[in-house]
């Protein structure tokens, strides 16, 4: 499987890092991925023609500001997450993703736009113990954060048994820091 994931800035992406360490200091150990925001997932592509087509589309995108005022958890997953505003800059920004890439893109998917959370994984696979005590030092120890959204990745997820084993990155495109980032110039 591949997923289209965006990055965040350094300093937003070394806070959750450090809030994660913090975590790991309490004995609260969990799985998770360097902190990003997923905006699609595909089971298939042909890859050189996909990087081809991502690299053209993303090339002249601009960095998308974030605003992280909120956690929150999936139910049953042990998985909490840092959830940004869902805003029409955000939203419009993943609708044009998958209105470009309809061929590729699964409606019944979680990151289809009807289903769509976004959100920023903390930590995941968490007992249900952990996860309270996860959210409560979470709680604690974070603050409503602005972060920008700086560069698109494809990365390859290999799964065994339903659980993720290995995660390779394919293609990464900065957006454009110089722009006006409130609109998207794609």
């Amino acid at each position: 499987m591949y997923a289209i994931i965006g990055y965040l800035d350094f300093e937003s992406e070394k806070k959750l890092c450090d809030l994660r360490e913090g975590m790991k200091s309490l004995g609260i150990v969990g799985h998770g991925m360097r902190p990003h925001v997923t905006l699609a997932t595909h089971p298939e592509v042909e890859i050189e023609t996909f990087k081809r087509d991502l690299k053209n589309y993303f090339e002249h995108t601009s960095a998308l500001p974030l605003f992280f005022p909120s956690l929150s958890i999936f139910l049953n997953s042990g998985t909490l997450y840092a959830a940004p505003t869902k805003n029409e800059v955000l939203t419009g920004f993943h609708q044009r993703y998958h209105e470009q890439f309809k061929k590729y893109v699964d409606p019944k998917s979680l990151y289809a736009p009807s289903n769509w959370v976004p959100h920023c994984t903390i930590v995941m696979d968490l007992s249900h113990e952990d996860l309270v005590e996860a959210f409560a030092y979470s709680a604690r120890n974070l603050q409503p954060f602005h972060a920008t959204l700086d560069s698109i990745a494809l990365i390859k997820l290999q799964y065994e048994a339903d659980v993720c084993t290995s995660v390779k990155d394919i293609l990464t495109v900065n957006l454009n820091k110089g722009h006006d980032l409130i609109s998207d110039d794609v």
